[in-house]
């Protein structure tokens, strides 16, 4: 893993070049399939994948015994020419249960494409589902891929109810190329919940690790914990050094869970229906906390790369947040509401071409209601390029050690607000310090490497330079 500062050098040099990286399948049993291709990875990132990936060679939960069943698809009878998705679904499902009944924790799939996928209601599609106390090691070269359907949602793999489960290697695949937009009665087509990666109810201990995760119809990973207004029984979910590659709706969705490490992963080219972020924290009534996103790469994610909404204890630190060349965000690179708090430090984000927040690397969405969670959300050691923050109609906001080439700081109808050595860089002076009816404390900030006085006071808004 690279050193800090050898992270800010690599990103401050970036240049998103092209190359092929293909997650290509021939598909001549079945030519009315199109052909899989993700979209190119980047060979800037720190952390580079350079295609599918093995299994991981360690076992993270002692509850998995060490003992190791490799599936024998000619014994089980299971294609694995991308063909037959119901009989490869049902006879995975029972080599996987046979082995889990004869007392094996490590099942490893070899090498092939699988095709899966079973009706099992008018909106759900199903894939295979997973157990307590079994780790799943796909081969580098096997594929799961979803069979084109008309379903609203589908689960490749579903880990409902579960503890101590690893998904590891391989590729899996949606069938968003392929999918068949049926309407509701409502006229609605939006089929956005077919998932790849299921992670539900009060599942503990899950880890999902060195996969490539594309082509989802909705999301790579849905996490989906305790009901609304109940305690959160969904915890502890590492998803590390994964590949997330055109993903319709999101790479991961948390709507509910505590202790949720995402680590080293690549987020790129989510598209295709909102929100369209690499990761998006949003309850929806669901307690989302103690979350830590560090060391991602994100670029080429056309709503944003992380959204939080309302989670809380939020740590987003050392990820490199690159907006592609051709690409425009929706929203922009990082984004909450103000009854969210996190922290969010030493990112390096970068902006090419203006989103529909401006130029803003970092913002935070308002309304008229006041702000209810006392939490303080801190931005601290930050490095954004040719974009800056905007934060309005809020409070209890630590702004410190943060530097903008070609940036600004705005904040509008804000209390509470530190605002501490922080560096901006810009043309004009007006455009770079923007305040309106802002209170706080402010301290060794400066303008074109010269100190700024910035005359805030507590419980006294003041208005400094504005421009709309």
């Amino acid at each position: 893993m690279a050193t800090y500062c050898t992270f800010k050098k690599l990103v401050l040099f970036l240049i998103l070049s092209i190359v092929v990286y293909s997650c290509a399948y021939d598909s001549d049993d079945n030519p009315s399939f199109n052909r899989i291709v993700l979209s190119d990875t980047d060979p800037n990132n720190p952390f580079p994948f350079n295609g599918p990936q093995p299994p991981i060679d360690r076992i993270p939960y002692p509850e998995i015994n060490n003992n190791q069943y490799c599936i024998d698809v000619e014994e089980w009878d299971i294609p694995i020419n991308r063909a037959e998705p119901e009989k490869t679904t049902r006879n995975l499902q029972a080599a996987i249960d046979w082995a889990v009944n004869q007392g094996y924790g490590i099942i490893c799939v070899p090498e092939g494409h699988y095709l899966i996928g079973i009706e099992q209601s008018d909106i759900y599609y199903g894939g295979i589902e997973l157990g307590s106390n079994i780790a799943l090691m796909l081969d580098q070269n096997a594929v799961i891929e979803m069979t084109p359907n008309n379903r609203w949602n589908y689960c490749a793999i579903r880990i409902n109810n579960q503890s101590n489960v690893v998904v590891s290697g391989g590729t899996i695949i949606g069938d968003r190329d392929n999918h068949e937009y049926t309407a509701r009665n409502d006229g609605s087509r939006a089929h956005d919940e077919g998932h790849l990666i299921c992670i539900e109810g009060e599942s503990q201990n899950v880890t999902v690790e060195n996969m490539i995760l594309g082509k989802a119809n909705g999301d790579g990973v849905l996490i989906v914990g305790s009901g609304v207004g109940q305690d959160q029984m969904l915890t502890d979910i590492n998803i590390n050094r994964n590949n997330f590659s055109d993903n319709r709706r999101q790479g991961v969705s948390i709507v509910g869970g505590r202790h949720i490490l995402i680590e080293n992963n690549e987020f790129h080219h989510t598209n295709g229906t909102a929100p369209e972020f690499g990761i998006d924290i949003e309850g929806a009534g669901r307690i989302n906390d103690s979350i830590v996103i560090r060391t991602n790469y994100f670029h080429h994610n056309k709503g944003g790369d992380i959204v939080n909404t309302d989670g809380t204890d939020i740590i987003v630190e050392n990820n490199i947040l690159l907006q592609g060349q051709s690409n425009t965000y929706i929203d922009g690179p990082l984004v909450y509401w103000k009854n969210a708090s996190w922290t969010i430090r030493n990112n390096n984000i970068t902006m090419r071409t203006q989103s529909v927040n401006n130029w803003n690397g970092i913002i935070m969405y308002s309304n008229s209601s006041p702000k209810t969670n006392p939490d303080t959300t801190f931005v601290h050691n930050n490095t954004l390029n040719k974009c800056g923050m905007y934060m309005y109609n809020g409070a209890d906001l630590s702004v410190r050690n943060n530097i903008m080439l070609e940036g600004h700081l705005a904040f509008s109808e804000m209390d509470n607000l530190i605002l501490e050595n922080n560096s901006v860089e810009h043309p004009d002076e007006c455009w770079a310090y923007r305040f309106r009816q802002v209170s706080g404390t402010a301290d060794g900030n400066n303008y074109n490497g010269t100190l700024i006085d910035i005359p805030l006071q507590q419980n006294a808004p003041w208005n400094g330079c504005w421009i709309d």
